[in-house]
């Protein structure tokens, strides 16, 4: 377990193998495991995997409500890159964390992207999306910080049950909300369908993956018109999948990354003949 203090907040992170660097981010309410497999498939193929907790997740530091904006998410982790060395990094990124991978690619130069079912336009599923931005729910998130709902119960942790859980992938997700609080859970949702990034994605120069589920609560269809509007893109549709199996079908996903990879960046067995 590594961990550094990056403006008085404890960011905890993960890292193995050696050769170029795949920066690895997790999504909503998830925690660095979810890329436990992948980044020991990316070990052996000869890069240098590095998966971190947001803040608010896992067990990096969780502050009070008001400190989840996308903004304060792509400071910490570019803040992280730069002291952990991470020299234009490949980014990879599910859900939010895809998100915030293309908002680091805004502003710095990352090596390569793969973004799994990123949150560009702010939209997830109609009922989803009603809920967090209407202003009835506008309204109710007013009149809740105004009673200190927030500063109440903020910092208490989520309800979960992974002991119910017998699929570990499910009872992983179950333990990682378990280790979140209120404040986490409900200010970075708010930030990501707040946030609309898709009139900024004709900057990005980076070569892009593109992957979205076709049963996905990310519209499939917002996907196509990122993957139109990246200049360097890829798209890739999975049938038969939604939202969080995208997640359960770890080999798959990593297969197709690390082609990706492997195309997008330098040889890294020929930069580390010893790495495999």
């Amino acid at each position: 377990m590594s961990n550094m203090v990056i403006d008085g907040l404890r960011v905890h992170y993960e890292q193995v193998g050696r050769g170029p660097d795949v920066l690895l981010i997790h999504g909503w309410a998830s925690s660095w495991r979810m890329w436990a497999r992948s980044m020991s498939r990316l070990a052996a193929a000869g890069y240098r995997a590095t998966a971190i907790d947001l803040i608010g997740f896992g067990e990096s530091d969780k502050p009070e409500d008001g400190w989840y904006t996308l903004g304060n998410f792509t400071r910490y982790v570019r803040s992280f890159a730069a002291q952990l060395g991470l020299t234009q990094p490949a980014i990879v990124g599910h859900s939010m964390g895809g998100t915030l991978a293309l908002s680091l690619a805004l502003e710095i130069d990352p090596s390569a992207l793969v973004v799994a079912a990123p949150v560009v336009t702010g939209e997830l599923g109609l009922s989803v999306h009603l809920l967090l931005t209407s202003p009835a729910a506008r309204r109710l998130f007013g009149w809740m910080r105004q009673q200190g709902f927030f500063s109440a119960i903020g910092a208490r942790r989520m309800p979960a049950a992974p002991g119910l859980m017998r699929d570990p992938v499910r009872r992983r997700n179950q333990e990682d909300l378990q280790k979140t609080t209120v404040n986490a859970v409900i200010g970075s949702l708010r930030t990501v369908v707040g946030s609309n990034l898709q009139d900024q994605l004709s900057l990005i120069d980076a070569p892009t993956l593109v992957m979205i589920a076709d049963g996905d609560v990310v519209r499939p269809e917002h996907a196509v018109e990122m993957f139109r509007l990246l200049p360097h893109a890829q798209l890739a549709v999975l049938p038969g999948t939604d939202h969080m199996t995208l997640v359960q079908r770890a080999d798959w996903q990593i297969s197709m990354i690390e082609a990706f990879l492997d195309a997008a960046m330098p040889n890294p067995a020929f930069r580390y003949p010893d790495a495999r």
